[in-house]
């Protein structure tokens, strides 16, 4: 098992056309950033801020498909953001599929960095890809895997969460007494952003078991 540490800049954004989603995410001040689902050409993600996102700008964003704000008890604002790149094409991301785990974006004011885990050929493929696009990852890092051992580690805290709720109500029992409908009203999430976290969270589960054979 393999990770790169790579980042992206203000360039990349625009290759991406996500520049102003960026921008206007920035210019709230961003506080923290959480990826919830990370496939093909799109995403989900949580983004705190300081101050409200502009409500108009994003609903002017034609690659913007959804976002819902969220009420925090703390003084950050939080909202749940799902786009689609529209600079890349409908065949990418087949080697990120391959990767371990997401891709776990950390947004700053310059940059964005990714955390790329898998094999040496997923992770080459996936550069790839964003070469091919204009995109230019910077490599920061390549080396072996230095994560916890342990198996739940390899996940997110999202599929952590979706995955032990969803054991907790008896997904994984047969005859199955919920479904991921149910998961997910538990949840408060949409259905296929649920049985996308399981699909990638057993998958994670399911590669610590069977390379080791």
């Amino acid at each position: 098992m393999r990770e790169a540490l790579v980042s992206i800049g203000d360039a990349d954004f625009e290759a991406l056309g996500i520049e102003e989603l960026v921008t206007l995410s920035r210019e709230a001040g961003i506080l923290d950033f959480d990826e919830l689902v990370c496939q093909g050409t799109g995403a989900v993600v949580q983004v705190g801020v300081e101050e409200r996102l502009d409500g108009d700008r994003l609903d002017a964003l034609e690659y913007v498909t959804e976002w819902e704000y969220l009420p925090s008890a703390d003084d950050r604002h939080r909202y749940v953001v799902a786009f689609h790149a529209p600079g890349l094409s409908d065949e990418f991301g087949e080697p990120m599929d391959d990767l371990v785990g997401t891709c776990d974006a950390e947004v700053g004011e310059r940059e964005a960095a990714l955390s790329l885990v898998g094999s040496q050929e997923a992770i080459a493929g996936t550069i790839d890809e964003y070469e091919d696009v204009g995109v230019r990852p910077e490599l920061r890092k390549l080396g072996g895997y230095e994560g916890s051992s342990r198996p739940l580690d390899r996940l997110t805290d999202r599929q952590r969460e979706v995955i032990q709720t969803a054991y907790d109500m008896g997904y994984y029992e047969v005859p199955r007494p919920v479904s991921t409908e149910e998961v997910a009203a538990e949840l408060d999430l949409d259905s296929s952003t649920v049985a996308e976290h399981l699909r990638r969270a057993e998958r994670n589960l399911l590669s610590v078991h069977l390379s080791s054979e």
